[in-house]
């Protein structure tokens, strides 16, 4: 099982902030009425996993924004669930490390009801929860996050499937490939581990600071595994249709490179090369 680290970077009874590698390992014992720091980006995808417990805040990443600001939308479906949520510039911490989040991250972009409480962008995010704990507010949505995988490509027996999270992989991804709206982070490479998938090909999530955002490319360079990251601006973060139908590949592991995936390769051609191996 990959693990999932939850450390409590900030408490005033009876509120306490939450710092997670990964906005989706939001659970029972840590959502409910918290402040949640989660190093994913900010899209719908990934913030309904969280939402769904109901916490007092939520902080993410802004993964470069991207394409259509499928980077951001996730605040404003928070908006909607009454939730308080801002998105940190990823050039300012990691991808997939909240405790870097915690200690280094700088707002760039916030909902309606954080800019009621003040947050403004340029804010650390100390500053931000200091604002967001005096959210007095009643969040709704218990909504499930959506399963939306579809199989985009198919030959002789074997498949190329789009989803928009790879925590959304199935034991029949299995020496198949894989086309995620995650970012290519090591949190998202660790699940791909997991789903041991033929190929991977993920969002380079704006690359961010010390390239946390294709830091999983290494992790399944180490498995044998061929991955690939696309550009940001050219598909939407958060939904797999998009990293497979509009994708530009903007790096590349050694693995898919021994298979000729080259930067400025169309991730259609890219999972094609590595479905064939």
């Amino acid at each position: 099982m990959t693990e999932e680290r939850h450390v409590v970077v900030s408490q005033t009874p009876p509120d306490r902030a939450i710092a997670m590698d990964s906005i989706t390992h939001a659970n029972d014992h840590f959502g409910p009425g918290d402040v949640l720091i989660g190093a994913s980006f900010a899209g719908i995808v990934a913030v309904q996993f969280a939402a769904r417990y109901r916490p007092k805040a939520v902080i993410a990443h802004d993964c470069g924004i991207g394409r259509d600001g499928a980077g951001v939308t996730g605040l404003w479906f928070l908006d909607g669930a009454g939730i308080p949520a801002a998105a940190i510039d990823t050039r300012s911490a990691r991808i997939a490390d909240g405790v870097d989040m915690w200690e280094r991250g700088v707002i760039s972009v916030t909902n309606h009801w954080a800019d009621v409480l003040g947050v403004l962008p340029g804010d650390t995010v100390p500053d931000a929860v200091t604002k967001l704990f005096a959210w007095d507010g009643s969040p709704w949505t218990d909504d499930q996050p959506r399963e939306r995988r579809t199989v985009v490509y198919e030959v002789d027996g074997r498949t190329v499937a789009a989803m928009d999270s790879i925590r959304f992989a199935l034991p029949q991804d299995r020496g198949n490939v894989v086309c995620v709206g995650s970012h290519g982070g090591r949190t998202a490479a660790a699940y791909a581990l997991e789903a041991a998938p033929a190929g991977f090909i993920s969002s380079d999530g704006g690359v961010g600071r010390e390239h946390s955002g294709v830091a999983g490319l290494e992790i399944l360079e180490r498995a044998g595994i061929p991955g690939a990251c696309v550009s940001v601006a050219s598909a939407r973060i958060g939904d797999g249709a998009s990293t497979y139908h509009d994708g530009v590949v903007s790096f590349v592991n050694r693995p898919a490179a021994a298979l000729g995936v080259k930067v400025g390769d169309p991730a259609t051609a890219a999972a094609a090369a590595m479905l064939r191996g």
